[in-house]
């Protein structure tokens, strides 16, 4: 059955993308014949991956563009793929869990592409492309499912349906001793399913929901539980740092429009992601320790006025997570 379901989902994608193809080249066509009629169409700069996008996701094209390129996997659309090892890697798994009163568990990474692709959208895994991620608008500590195992915490990114968990390499789930959860010393402990062997199969989910700022997420393992295998946690703050706003006070609403503008917020996203990158790598090196708050980068995503559509669409593409826990998660799937 699922080698069945697989086939089929390749011929679903195929003609998909044969379709896409009709649907550009009878464009071409189109405004071919306008030009030949005496009607010239406006001529874009942009790539074609950033026209695609919605509107409010371009920021995330243009602050990520030295970190990986985007490319056109259906029924997704246009994801993004970041430079990693695709052997060796996987999501949330460079990096470290701290405790947030407010969010419960947020996920802290050093990786430069981290402050998006672990905070809004989701991931997908494709049999093709390997691990991609489609954008979104809502933050969240860390759009993942969770789940406890005897003496171990695990947790899998939640993936849009469609997605066979069977096929990815090393499967979708990392798993860390309960005990490192809150500490730098969790990246030294993380394992595959495979390698935590019968006691992953034993797993409970964790359904920990709460909401906040509008948003509904998984707050993952109750602290009062990890508590009891690694002492009192010292919960974090979590500061908000919108890079955009600095930018839209020292220019003014009124020049909101102007390409000087865009550049400068686009600069201002890689700035702030390129700071949080090297604070999560000095405590995951040992040099600085966790201690009172946590900055995450949260722009703004107000698109330039051209570039604003009524009813703009989010990336609201809603499945099931990597987790038995399918019904409640579905409850936290970020868009």
């Amino acid at each position: 059955m699922v080698r069945n379901a697989t086939a089929d989902g390749r011929r679903a994608r195929r003609v998909a993308g044969l379709a896409r193809r009709a649907v550009t080249a009878a464009l071409a066509a189109l405004l071919s014949g306008c030009a030949v009629g005496g009607y010239q169409p406006v001529a874009s700069n942009q790539p074609i991956e950033r026209q695609a996008l919605a509107p409010e996701h371009r920021i995330f094209y243009d602050a990520l563009e030295d970190q990986g390129r985007w490319t056109l996997i259906e029924p997704w659309g246009w994801v993004f793929k970041p430079d990693v090892n695709p052997v060796a890697w996987s999501p949330y798994q460079d990096g470290f869990w701290v405790p947030s009163d407010v969010y419960g568990w947020v996920w802290i990474s050093n990786e430069p592409f981290g402050w998006a692709v672990y905070h809004y959208g989701q991931w997908a895994w494709d049999e093709f492309q390997g691990w991609v991620w489609i954008p979104g608008l809502e933050w969240g500590p860390g759009w993942v499912s969770w789940e406890m195992a005897a003496s171990y915490v695990g947790w899998a990114p939640l993936m849009p349906s469609g997605v066979n968990a069977a096929n990815i390499p090393g499967g979708p789930w990392r798993w860390a001793p309960t005990a490192t959860l809150g500490t730098p010393a969790l990246r030294e402990r993380v394992v595959t399913s495979a390698q935590l062997g019968a006691t992953a199969r034993e797993a409970r989910p964790v359904q920990n929901f709460a909401t906040a700022d509008g948003v509904t997420f998984n707050r993952g393992p109750a602290f009062e539980v990890v508590e009891r295998v690694a002492g009192p946690l010292a919960k974090v703050r979590v500061d908000a740092v919108d890079p955009l706003a600095g930018v839209r006070e020292r220019r003014g609403a009124a020049a909101a429009g102007d390409e000087e503008l865009h550049r400068a917020r686009v600069e201002a996203t890689r700035r702030a992601a390129e700071e949080a990158a090297r604070r999560a790598a000095a405590i995951l090196s040992g040099g600085a320790p966790i201690a009172g708050a946590v900055r995450v980068v949260r722009p703004g995503f107000a698109p330039r006025p051209e570039e604003q559509a009524p009813g703009a669409r989010g990336a609201g593409r809603r499945g099931a997570p990597a987790s038995k826990s399918a019904a409640a998660d579905s409850a936290a799937r970020p868009r």
